[in-house]
C-alpha cells in the first residue's frame, strides 16, 4: 500500500514508552514514517501546536495513575492515539476503545494493517490536523469567509471579545466552534486558553479534571493536582460538548460560575479563579432541560450570549476562500508549492453538501496536498464521497430522518433522539462507529460509552 511519496509527506509518529514498542521504530521508518521517542514526563511539556503528531502508546499506559491527565492533554490538543501491544484480549481492546483510542495494533500485525490504521487516522474526520505552519488558533484569519453570515459572526466576536460575558457557541459538528472560542479569547487579550472536551473524559474523572484533586483523594491520586479552572486563571476556559457534562457535576460548575470559587476533590479550602467560561454544543440543550438531563439555571448562566456558527452548505460562496486558505497552509507546512485550484474543483466543492462542514473540506484538501504535487489543485484528484452520500440519502428518505426547521436547516437533536438515531445508523452502517459519530455530530468516545452502558 502506497500512501505517501516520501517520509516528509506523511505524519510524524510520536512513540511513548520503552521496550518492545520503541523497537517498532525501525519498522515504521521503513514504511516512510518519521519517529521520535519521548517519555511521558516530556510529553506533558511538549508544544502541542506541532501538527504532524500521531501518538503510539503501550497498553500499560492506560493503567498509569497519571494517564487521565495525559489523556486530557491529548484531547485538548485534538490528538489521536493508537494503542500498541504484543498481545491483548478482547476485553482489553474494548477498554482501550472506551478510553478513546482510535485503533489498537499488535506488534505481530502485518505492515498492511499498520499502514491502514495510520492512513485512517489521517483520513478520518476525527482528526483535524492543524496545518497552519504552527500558527496559533487565535490568528486573525481564523474565520475565513465573506458571506453575510460570517461577517456578522466576526462582528459579534469583535464586540463580545473584550467583555467577560459567558458565550454559548452552537453549531453542527465540524463548523469550527472551537475556532470561534479561540477568536473570542484572542479578542479579549486574556491569559491562557484552556479547552476541554466534556465527552472525551469519563464522568467519574471529570470533577478532578475541572477542579483538581488533593493527594489521596482517590485511588491513584499520589500528589495534589491543579484543575483546569486553576490552569485557566486569568484566561479562558472552553467547555466543548457541554451537553455531555454529567448532571451530578452541573451544580458544582454552576456554583463556580456564580462565585468563581471551588474546592478540589478531597479538599476543604475554597480556591478562587477568575476565568472566563465559553462553551459549545451541537445538542439541543433546551430539550435536554425538559428531559432533566441539563439544568436550566446552568444553561442560562452559560448562555448570557449565544452565537450560531453557520454550516458550510449555507455559505457556498466562502468555499473558494476557504480552499485557498487551507491550500496555502497545507503547502507551507508540507513544503509543497500550491498556488491555485482548478475552477472545476471549486464548482464540485460548491455542489457538495459537506456534512462534515469545514473540517471535512480541510481534510479533503490536506489529503490531496499530501498525495499530489502542485502548483494547481486538480478536480480529478477529488471524488464526491459516495459512501457518505448514499447513506445520507437513505437517511433523508427514511421516516426516521432528523427533524428540520421551516427553512430546511437540521434541528439539533436531544439525547433521546440521538440514541434512537444511533441505533438505526449503527444497524444500517454495519456498526461503523466512526461514521455514525460523525453523522450525529458527537465524539466517538460518547458513542463507545453509550454502547458500553447499553443505552444503544
Amino acid at each position: 500500500m502506497q500512501i505517501c511519496q516520501s517520509p516528509t509527506d506523511f505524519m510524524l509518529a510520536l512513540v511513548l514508552g520503552n521496550g518492545s514498542l520503541w523497537n517498532c521504530a525501525p519498522r515504521l521508518r521503513q514504511l516512510g514514517i518519521r519517529c521520535q521517542h519521548f517519555s511521558k514526563d516530556t510529553v506533558r511539556d511538549l508544544n502541542h501546536d506541532t501538527a504532524e503528531l500521531i501518538y503510539l502508546l503501550p497498553f500499560k499506559t492506560l493503567a498509569d495513575a497519571d494517564w487521565p491527565q495525559l489523556r486530557v492533554k491529548l484531547a485538548q490538543a485534538n490528538r489521536c492515539y493508537i494503542i500498541v501491544s504484543d498481545q491483548l484480549s478482547s476485553a482489553e481492546i474494548m477498554n482501550a476503545a472506551r478510553d478513546g483510542a482510535y485503533d489498537v495494533l499488535l506488534t505481530s500485525d502485518g505492515d498492511e494493517r499498520w499502514l491502514e490504521a495510520l492512513r485512517k487516522v489521517v483520513d478520518s474526520q476525527k482528526l483535524w490536523l492543524q496545518l497552519y505552519g504552527g500558527a496559533p488558533l487565535g490568528s486573525k484569519d481564523l474565520l475565513v469567509g465573506q458571506s453575510t453570515a460570517m461577517k456578522s459572526l466576526r462582528q459579534a466576536i469583535e464586540r463580545l471579545g473584550p467583555t467577560v460575558a459567558s458565550v454559548l457557541i452552537l453549531g453542527e459538528s465540524g463548523v469550527g466552534k472551537e475556532r470561534v472560542a479561540n477568536a473570542l479569547h484572542i479578542a479579549s487579550a486574556r491569559g491562557a486558553f484552556v479547552a476541554v472536551n466534556c465527552a472525551a473524559i469519563p464522568k467519574e474523572l471529570m470533577e478532578a479534571e475541572l477542579f483538581g484533586a488533593e493527594k489521596g483523594a482517590y485511588t491513584g491520586a499520589n500528589k495534589t493536582r491543579e484543575g483546569l479552572v486553576e490552569h485557566a486563571a486569568g484566561g479562558t476556559l472552553f467547555l466543548d460538548e457541554i451537553g455531555e457534562l454529567d448532571v451530578k457535576l452541573q451544580p458544582k460548575l454552576l456554583r463556580f460560575l456564580e462565585t468563581r470559587k471551588a474546592r478540589r476533590v478531597g479538599g476543604n479550602t475554597e480556591l478562587q479563579s477568575e476565568v472566563r467560561v465559553l462553551s459549545a454544543t451541537n445538542s439541543n440543550l433546551e430539550s435536554e432541560i425538559v428531559e432533566g438531563k441539563f439544568r436550566s439555571d446552568l444553561y442560562y448562566r452559560l448562555s448570557e450570549v449565544i452565537l450560531h456558527v453557520p454550516p458550510l452548505r449555507t455559505r457556498p460562496a466562502d468555499i473558494s476562500l476557504l480552499t485557498l486558505a487551507f491550500l496555502k497552509a497545507a503547502g507551507e507546512r508540507l513544503g509543497k508549492h500550491f498556488d491555485s485550484a482548478e475552477p472545476e474543483l471549486i464548482h464540485k466543492f460548491q455542489q457538495y453538501d459537506w456534512p462534515g462542514n469545514v473540517r471535512e473540506l480541510k481534510n479533503a484538501i490536506d489529503r490531496m496536498v499530501i498525495l499530489y504535487d502542485g502548483p494547481v489543485l486538480r478536480a480529478a484528484w477529488w471524488e464526491v464521497p459516495q459512501r457518505i452520500n448514499s447513506r445520507a440519502a437513505s437517511l433523508h428518505q427514511s421516516s426516521h430522518t432528523a427533524p428540520t426547521a421551516a427553512d430546511g436547516r437540521p434541528v439539533a437533536l436531544n439525547r433521546k433522539q440521538k440514541l434512537e438515531m444511533a441505533r438505526q445508523l449503527l444497524e444500517s452502517s454495519g456498526n461503523d462507529l466512526t461514521w455514525v459519530a460523525a453523522q450525529l455530530g458527537i465524539h466517538s468516545t460518547t458513542l463507545y460509552r453509550w454502547r458500553k452502558t447499553k443505552k444503544i
